[in-house]
């Protein structure tokens, strides 16, 4: 009897932890898509294909769900940002493939996703600077120290300084008061992005490499 239940009970973890996952990867993909002040509850709720009920046994509000949100995607993130850093065997194939999964994910964000983070969420805005330093400024860093030691990236570069700088230039790409979205291909402006910074910091052999991987890649 023991041994039954305590089947059962693992069998209702399982449930419940797919169901929690369910709702967060759609509410995920709804705010990056729609940004979160136009995806509502009832959205949510028609994607994962369950009952408000559901949606509070499992989250007070929209905003507890945001939250969590923010926290899968970095985490989700991170994951593949390592493996990417560990499958790679330069530093400017490490950069290539790190823009690369970058444009891929764009045409599933909008900017109203950071600008509504910003206006209406500084709170979660702040989470999402956090998790934004933790992941990308720490991970460039060291992109940028094993570039030096293979000789790629100049040795006069300032690591943390130059990460950051990184880091905005791609959130400025998402800037409606600089470039709004009814007039700008946001995947044009993040490829321009990423070629004026690589070409900053390379070396003359690191310009090599880089101008050969855009004539393989044909970017």
């Amino acid at each position: 009897m023991f041994a039954l239940e305590t089947k059962n009970n693992k069998i209702v973890s399982i449930v419940y932890m797919s169901t929690k996952l369910n709702i967060i990867e759609k509410a995920d993909l709804l705010f990056r898509t729609y940004g979160i002040r136009s995806v509502t509850v009832d959205d949510i709720c028609n994607a994962c294909g369950i009952s408000k009920k559901t949606i509070y046994k499992h989250y007070s509000d929209k905003y507890a769900l945001a939250n969590k949100s923010l926290e899968y995607h970095y985490d989700k993130l991170f994951k593949q940002i390592n493996t990417i850093v560990e499958n790679s065997s330069d530093a400017i194939e490490t950069f290539f493939k790190i823009s690369m999964h970058f444009r891929e994910t764009l045409n599933d964000i909008t900017p109203s996703f950071v600008h509504d983070l910003k206006k209406f969420h500084p709170d979660l805005y702040r989470i999402h600077q956090k998790s934004k330093e933790k992941l990308f400024v720490k991970t460039l860093q060291n992109v940028i120290k094993n570039g030096k030691d293979e000789g790629l990236i100049r040795s006069e570069i300032n690591e943390d300084i130059t990460s950051k700088l990184r880091i905005e230039m791609i959130e400025a790409g998402f800037n409606q008061d600089i470039f709004p979205q009814k007039d700008y291909n946001y995947m044009n402006i993040q490829t321009i992005s990423f070629d004026l910074f690589l070409r900053g910091i390379v070396t003359e052999k690191g310009l090599y490499i880089y101008e050969k991987t855009l004539t393989t890649l044909k970017l």
